[in-house]
């Protein structure tokens, strides 16, 4: 793609994507489509469209997003399944905005800073419960659970039997299976809780030939047309037509050809031979690859990136892909890399167990990094990916926590242009 000059400055965001493009890079990131979405069909602004006739309203279906959304729910084994374009972040707060009408609200192992978020959002609070308690506690009574399942590392994490559970009990079961797209496509997979879970959602773009920030909610029961009116209340009123129809092509494709696309990729996956000091660790999903390094994943990572070859994600010593049907191939080419690449030792990983504050009254503000420790944290903290707050809102940072800040400060969400976001 040629470069355009602007006369009167620069583009810079512009000009980072046209840069980063311009070769040939090895992609084990989200989107899943690793920059081939729909072969040829989506290449052309032409087709970033909004409401015109024949082409339905995300708001009032009744056409062809109506009829796209009954062959999404077909696919997905589940009653009704809804898009959006907002990501799962946008389904998370319609499934919060529907369990605010069902009573306390609980939740279960590790959760998205957006579950966090929209709890703050709709004025909610939710009660964790650690999980070997979880059934003495939903015997106990309670509107809704939430929980994870698959989390960022392809492990599905017992949802199964956390949605029997919820069914024993009455209790709603809200399913964030955002990196689970693809489990309906093919036997080699996991069984998706879209099937079961009261609300399921996915994130479709993650591991699809669909462009970010397409999701579904997958509803179940009696909630199915209540989450239609709740999508429509957190929902922007201008959709991507592009993430839309990315999203309907997806589902066709791969309900046609998922299972080759998965028996192909794992071939690939089986075959791959990482190099000494390097090791694979067990997940239940077969398109997740994760790497142990036996040293600083993110210094695996950074390495890797000047190689041109872009991974998913590096969390302490693991290293996350997802493995694709554009990059299965590739698969040789990363344990090239990764052979002539000597991770620097791991730091001990610090826990934080942070005192709350009293934050009545008081109003967010903006200090540098290096003055944040004694102050209160005034927004959610953590390493993105996988976007679990590692510090919460209302925190009193303390030594061992601004350390993390500091040290991380290029990778954290929750930052404001490099400042740390406290309340005064």
């Amino acid at each position: 793609m040629k470069k355009q000059k602007f006369s009167a400055g620069k583009a810079p965001l512009y000009e980072a994507v046209l840069c980063l493009c311009e070769k040939d890079r090895v992609r084990f990131h989200m989107p899943g489509h690793g920059g081939a979405a729909a072969e040829e069909l989506f290449s052309s602004a032409k087709f970033d469209l909004t409401e015109l006739e024949g082409l339905d309203d995300l708001h009032s279906p009744c056409g062809a997003i109506a009829e796209a959304e009954e062959l999404l729910a077909k696919a997905y084994g589940c009653e009704r399944a809804y898009l959006f374009t907002t990501g799962s972040t946008g389904c998370m707060h319609a499934a919060l905005a529907l369990a605010r009408t069902r009573g306390e609200i609980l939740y279960t192992g590790e959760m998205h800073k957006s579950f966090f978020g929209g709890l703050r959002l709709l004025g909610l609070s939710a009660e964790y419960v650690p999980e070997e308690r979880l059934e003495e506690r939903l015997k106990r009574g309670a509107g809704s659970l939430f929980f994870t399942s698959p989390d960022y590392f392809g492990k599905t994490l017992g949802g199964e039997e956390k949605v029997r559970l919820c069914g024993k009990y009455g209790v709603l079961s809200v399913a964030d299976s955002a990196h689970g797209a693809h489990f309906p496509f093919s036997k080699l997979l996991p069984k998706s809780l879209t099937r079961i879970a009261d609300v399921c959602f996915v994130s479709m773009h993650k591991t699809m030939d669909v462009f970010g920030g397409g999701a579904a909610l997958c509803a179940n029961g009696g909630v199915a047309y209540e989450c239609l009116l709740m999508r429509g209340m957190v929902h922007t009123t201008s959709p991507s037509y592009l993430t839309l129809a990315s999203a309907d092509y997806a589902r066709a494709l791969w309900s046609e050809r998922g299972e080759e696309f998965y028996a192909e990729i794992a071939e690939y996956v089986n075959a791959l031979e990482l190099p000494r000091g390097y090791q694979r660790e067990e997940s239940d999903d077969l398109s997740r690859l994760v790497i142990n390094c036996g040293g600083s994943a993110a210094d695996a990572l950074e390495k890797l990136n000047k190689k041109g070859i872009y991974c998913e994600a590096a969390v302490g010593d693991k290293l996350v892909c997802i493995v694709t049907r554009h990059n299965a191939a590739r698969l040789k080419a990363l344990a090239e890399a990764l052979a002539t690449i000597t991770p620097k030792p791991l730091e001990k990983e610090r826990g934080f167990s942070l005192e709350m504050a009293d934050t009545r009254g008081k109003k967010a503000a903006f200090c540098p990094i290096g003055d944040c420790e004694g102050k209160i944290a005034g927004a959610d903290m953590g390493l993105y990916p996988p976007g679990v707050p590692n510090i919460m809102r209302g925190e009193i940072i303390d030594k061992k926590a601004a350390r993390f800040i500091k040290e991380n400060a290029s990778r954290l969400f929750g930052l404001a242009y490099g400042r740390v976001v406290v309340l005064e």
